[in-house]
This record gives structure tokens, C-alpha cells and sequence, in this order.
């Protein structure tokens, strides 16, 4: 956690992102929910820091006329945003994603389960849990175009506000009561659906405080 906080300091987000999953892996072996709590501040804030980034960059909602092959849609571009539109699929989403982690690169991906001429867009989480939220589209000039946060059309929002939704959405599958550790492990999966969400974060460190409270009491 000492190189993760130097990382925030370095604004070195992804590495700071990456050790922090690494003492949480190591806080949840041991059971140690005080440590996995404090972990859980550097991990959203370094989070925070990507989604901040990411949409300061190219901004592209929709891909029905996208031809070209999705290995290449993000060459050249870092930071970025991408709603992945029909007649692509949820592991195209995935696939793309995945590539940007491991490259280190600040992508952001939603998938939305709809052709880019619909309304509502039907953003569905391609990991965690199924879980979908129905919103109104993007104004059709912002769709199927690349452009940028600084456009009068504010593509970016629309993506923060479309990611922001769906991690309320995975929220509600956690359901097991403060106290137990399956909660914690519930919010872990929700979380895998919106990485970046902070509220998730929070709920996960009041769950990692409550499994600790009540281990203490055992």
C-alpha cells in the first residue's frame, strides 16, 4: 500500500488501480476487512482519476456503422470513451476492454444492447451481474461520431451519465445484510460491471467495516 499511495502521489493511476487490487486480494485471504476497508480510498480515488481522464478524450456512442475491425477502434486513441452499439456484441465490449487493461491504456467501454437509431439506449453490463438501465438516447448528431468532450453536444456526460445508471442498477444485487461476508463479495461482482462507480465503492467499505465489526464480536 506504500507504492500504491506513491503511485496517487505520482498520479499514476492505473499502477496505483493495479496494487490496490493486489492488497485487496491479499486483505480478503486473510480476512482482514479493517485493511480491506482502508484499501478501498486509493483504489476508487486512483478509479475516479481513470473515468476523470478517460472522458477528457475521444467520446464515440454508438457503432451499428462502424465497419471496420474493433481491434482497431481505439488505435491511436488514449484516453477515451466507447458505447458499443448492434450489431456488435457484449464480448466485443469485453474483448476491447480487457485489451485496454492490459495495455495500461485509460479506456472507459459501456455496451449498449440496441442499434445507435433507438430510444431509450439499453445500456447492459457485459461483466458482473446482468443488469440493464433503460435511459434516453444521446442526441442523434452525437451519435456514430468521434468527437470530444469540449463539443457543444457534451458526448462525454452522456457517458458518465449512462455508467452511472447502470452501477445503480448492479448496486442492488448485493442483498446479503452488513455483517456478512458474502456481502462483500456481492458488491466485488457488482462492481465488476461499472469498475469506476463510487458508490459501490463506498457500500463496499461500509461492508468490509461491518464484516470487520462483526468478526470482532465473534
Amino acid at each position: 500500500m506504500q507504492a500504491a499511495s506513491q503511485a496517487l502521489a505520482d498520479m499514476d493511476y492505473l499502477r496505483c488501480e493495479r496494487l490496490c487490487l493486489d492488497a485487496l486480494t491479499a486483505a480478503r485471504d486473510n480476512r482482514d476487512w479493517d485493511a480491506y476497508a482502508r484499501v478501498l480510498l486509493p483504489l476508487q480515488e486512483a478509479r475516479r482519476q481513470r473515468r476523470i481522464t478517460a472522458a477528457e478524450g475521444a467520446v464515440r456512442l454508438g457503432t451499428t456503422t462502424l465497419d471496420s475491425d474493433p481491434a482497431t477502434w481505439l488505435d491511436n486513441l488514449d484516453p477515451a470513451c466507447l458505447v458499443i452499439t448492434h450489431p456488435h456484441t457484449p464480448d466485443t465490449a469485453r474483448t476491447l476492454l480487457q485489451s485496454a487493461r492490459r495495455q495500461h491504456r485509460m479506456i472507459e467501454i459501456l455496451y449498449a444492447d440496441n442499434l445507435s437509431d433507438a430510444d431509450p439506449w439499453r445500456i447492459t453490463s457485459f461483466d458482473g451481474p446482468p443488469c440493464t438501465s433503460a435511459i434516453a438516447a444521446p442526441p442523434p448528431p452525437s451519435r456514430e461520431r468521434w468527437s470530444h468532450p469540449t463539443d457543444t453536444l457534451d458526448p462525454a456526460a452522456w457517458f458518465l451519465h449512462a455508467a452511472e445508471s447502470l452501477g445503480d442498477q448492479a448496486a442492488q444485487h448485493a442483498t446479503a445484510p452488513p455483517g456478512d461476508p458474502q456481502r462483500i463479495t456481492q458488491l466485488e461482482h457488482a462492481l465488476l460491471a461499472v469498475t469506476d462507480h463510487e458508490i459501490l465503492h463506498q457500500q463496499l467499505a461500509h461492508a468490509a467495516k461491518a464484516a470487520a465489526h462483526h468478526a470482532d464480536k465473534s
